[in-house]
């Protein structure tokens, strides 16, 4: 009898230890499985975050790149209208000079090749990513502006020089066609601009100011002033762009003038606070990066922006309103070519 005690108590010893080890393999089993998926929620998030940052990197690319396909396309046509007389009322004995002209068409066909071999010849636009409807839309529409610029660009190189050598005085016959060949060409490209500058603009990221009192690691603190005053400091640069983008001659510069001095303002204030703050030795060179280049870029836009409403309400002519104008514009570009720079240094920085 005490033999069979033993065996059943020996029995039951065998059953609860396999239990317990099954048991605790499921439960081994079960934790890896959840483990497993919080691992998958991490990548996830990291995938979402580095799309976030190729969105914003491709977006601040792409604002440049109309920037500066704008600025060449509207002076060639800006130039041409200044310069060449209405064709109807041309004769051979006219002294047309087309120099500003002729060098702005050859100006739009270095920014065609630049921004074609780019985009089609392995260059930085074709390397860009984004979000699918994002990249999609905006690309898409690019390659339209440059199929547009194409035409453009030859047409004026084409009336350039028709007027430049002087052509005209031996053959008067082409410039009424010349003029609603360029026009027409100028009319496609605009169009297409407009359409890929729209689509760029409805994707402009959401800014979301960081609330610096919160931060308490210094580095991470340091980054966010410096993105929080980056972004502050573009949206005013791109709120007094709009406005003063196409301005003409004796024109109202009022509104265009009042964000010129809020951007002013955003500028200075952004940049005490840039200055007043502390930086680490790991984040100082992002500091000397804001003060000897963005900074720099700022004061020259400033500077061109205070000298264009000082003297251009009472500019001589066309021609002198347009240098002082060009002026705003190729220190704009500098200024944005510059945030963009440090754009990308600022969120390359990783705290440890």
């Amino acid at each position: 009898m005490n033999k069979i005690k033993f065996i059943s108590a020996l029995l039951i010893t065998v059953i609860l230890v396999t239990s317990c080890s099954i048991v605790d393999k499921l439960k081994e089993k079960l934790g890896s499985k959840d483990s497993g998926d919080k691992k998958e929620e991490t990548t996830k998030e990291e995938t979402k975050e580095v799309t976030s940052t190729a969105d914003l990197e491709f977006y601040n690319k792409y604002i440049e790149v109309s920037n500066k396909v704008q600025d060449a396309g509207e002076k060639v046509y800006k130039d041409y209208m200044s310069s060449i007389p209405e064709p109807k009322s041309i004769s051979k004995s006219d002294f047309i000079i087309a120099v500003s002209f002729k060098l702005s068409a050859d100006n739009l066909e270095r920014v065609y090749k630049e921004y074609n071999r780019s985009m089609f010849d392995g260059g930085e636009l074709s390397k860009l990513n984004a979000s699918d409807e994002m990249k999609n839309e905006i690309e898409g529409n690019f390659k339209d502006v440059l199929k547009g610029m194409q035409e453009f660009y030859n047409t004026s190189v084409k009336v350039a020089e028709y007027y430049s050598s002087s052509e005209y005085k031996n053959d008067l016959s082409k410039a009424v066609g010349y003029d609603e060949e360029l026009k027409a060409a100028y009319g496609k490209y605009k169009a297409a601009f407009d359409k890929f500058s729209a689509s760029v603009k409805k994707y402009k990221p959401q800014r979301k100011q960081r609330d610096i009192e919160s931060i308490s690691n210094p580095d991470e603190k340091a980054v966010a002033i410096l993105m929080n005053s980056y972004e502050n400091t573009l949206d005013a640069a791109e709120e007094f762009y709009d406005e003063f983008s196409g301005l003409e001659f004796k024109g109202d510069q009022q509104k265009s003038k009042e964000f010129f001095r809020k951007f002013e303002d955003t500028f200075k204030k952004e940049k005490e606070i840039v200055m007043s703050a502390e930086f680490s030795d790991k984040t100082k060179y992002m500091k000397y990066s804001y003060e000897d280049y963005f900074s720099k870029m700022c004061k020259m836009f400033t500077d061109a922006g205070n000298k264009f409403y000082d003297k251009s309400p009472d500019a001589k002519d066309e021609r002198e309103f347009n240098r002082l104008y060009d002026d705003v514009v190729n220190n704009y570009n500098y200024m944005i070519t510059a945030y963009n720079t440090n754009i990308n240094i600022v969120n390359s920085f990783r705290v440890y």
